[in-house]
């Protein structure tokens, strides 16, 4: 068995004393849902689309016959708005205008303009998709007067055939004389201006006031019913919308920007601290591998280094090139060296000291300059005082060399 889909829209109005809240489908005849207080309405929860019907203290709802192209109606209701000392915004939001009917070059129009009053909302949490008139929720009866309440104030609608063309709530509190003279001087004006059908009847929806004194005052049918269910306003029927009722969007839309940017820095926060903690728990894991293989490789490293103690001491014996005899043989590789006498040698890899005698000064100065150049030698930076000459001119020479770093 298939399951009734539950009504989405949810419908906030005005009643006889208290705002109440109705449940039901576009275009169809609504089911209460719960009444609230005198001072505003709140909205559900479970509700996808939000209406807020408006009483009548909330708009002028005006009819005017307005000459020109159906394309300027707009313009020349924001004029005759101003004419009458209503100021409005020119935007679809402050002023709706609906073309009824037509004739010979003129339109009658039917003008809502809100008025700047406060909308009777105690939660802003959730806001209306959608804001309308009260009475345009109700099938109003044809060419007649339809006076109601709205949280105890007395309300007259009038219609043109079946369109709604004036609304506006009574000074008076009770439906007597004092509201039935006001009601005559409406009809009064509307007629002067010539937008006023030929009016069939007055109906009432509340329990009060003489149906005699009515019809005898107005010259009207009078009757009363029961006030009908409402009838769920079609999406876009309306643009309208207060000027708090859109500062409170705005400002849910910029917290919801903020939260929005603030979940994003902490996702990316966190991001970071999360890629931050993979990279050190990785470089923790590397560190403590390499440490491994230190540990296994440090017994090894110590014997390779004994090893390589042991080759640099064993090298001067076993390169030809650093024997201390083949070095004593490049010391010899000067011409000069036939007539010198060494007294002194030592050399280790790094330092060579060499001491001798020449006959005389001249071959120890040229025997020094000989080994110094040596290609052997080259190596070594090389340090030499000047010969000594002793009594019988023979000369002791002395070089120090060092190896370069």
């Amino acid at each position: 068995m298939a399951k009734t889909r539950k009504p989405s829209c949810e419908l906030l109005l005005p009643s006889t004393h208290v705002w109440q809240s109705w449940m039901g489908a576009e275009g169809a005849s609504c089911q209460l849902n719960g009444e609230q207080t005198a001072e505003g309405g709140v909205f559900g929860k479970e509700a996808q689309r939000r209406v807020l019907a408006l009483p009548a203290t909330h708009f002028w709802a005006l009819p005017a016959w307005l000459k020109g192209q159906p394309e300027h109606l707009r313009s020349m209701a924001l004029l005759h708005l101003e004419r009458l000392g209503v100021k409005s915004e020119d935007d679809e939001a402050s002023v709706q205008v609906r073309n009824l009917q037509g004739k010979e070059g003129a339109y009658l129009t039917r003008i809502l303009a809100l008025k700047d009053q406060p909308v009777p909302l105690r939660d802003s949490t959730r806001l209306p998709d959608e804001v309308t008139l009260h009475a345009l929720c109700y099938p109003l009866v044809q060419n007649s007067v339809t006076i109601f309440r709205e949280l105890d104030r007395l309300v007259v609608a009038i219609t043109s055939g079946a369109q709604l063309i004036y609304c506006t709530p009574l000074s008076a509190n009770r439906l007597d004389g004092n509201a039935l003279a006001e009601l005559n001087n409406i009809s009064l004006q509307l007629g002067f201006q010539g937008v006023l059908g030929r009016l069939e009847s007055i109906v009432l929806w509340i329990d009060e006031g003489d149906i005699a004194q009515i019809q005898r005052i107005t010259g009207l049918t009078a009757y009363r019913c029961d006030m009908p269910a409402p009838t769920m306003p079609t999406r876009g029927s309306s643009l309208l919308m207060p000027q708090d009722v859109i500062a409170a969007r705005q400002s849910q839309s910029s917290r919801a920007k903020t939260r929005l940017m603030a979940l994003t820095v902490g996702a990316l926060i966190a991001a970071a601290i999360a890629l931050v903690a993979t990279l050190t728990s990785l470089a923790l894991q590397e560190r403590n591998i390499l440490r491994e293989k230190v540990a296994e490789l440090t017994p090894r490293s110590s014997r390779v280094m004994d090893h390589r103690k042991a080759w640099q001491e064993a090298a001067p014996a076993v390169d030809p090139s650093t024997w201390p005899q083949q070095m004593l043989l490049h010391c010899m590789e000067p011409e000069s060296s036939k007539e010198v006498s060494i007294t002194h040698w030592e050399w280790t890899p790094d330092r060579i000291s060499i001491r001798g005698r020449m006959p005389n000064a001249s071959l120890a100065l040229q025997y020094t300059k000989e080994a110094s150049e040596i290609e052997a030698l080259s190596a070594f930076g090389w340090e030499i005082p000047a010969p000594v000459i002793a009594s019988d001119n023979s000369a002791t020479f002395e070089m120090k060399g060092a190896r370069g770093e």
